[in-house]
């Protein structure tokens, strides 16, 4: 197993977790809602942000040069 400290993991790593704020953002952001997110240091908030990016630009969302 392999656990990474600090940065963002990629969109398409393995080792994600997905959790229940990762859900609810993207569905959020599909229905057009303006969502804020908060969290302390070191929580995952760039990978959550990263990979819903990499989600919604792969269902074609927005462009992916966004």
């Amino acid at each position: 197993m392999r656990y990474q400290v600090g940065g963002s993991l990629r969109s398409d790593d393995p080792t994600f977790v997905t959790r229940q704020a990762d859900e609810q953002l993207y569905a959020s952001l599909k229905a057009g809602n303006f969502c804020y997110v908060f969290n302390s240091r070191q929580m995952g908030k760039s990978s959550l942000l990263q990979r819903t990016s990499y989600r919604l630009k792969e269902e074609g969302h927005f462009s992916k040069d966004s």
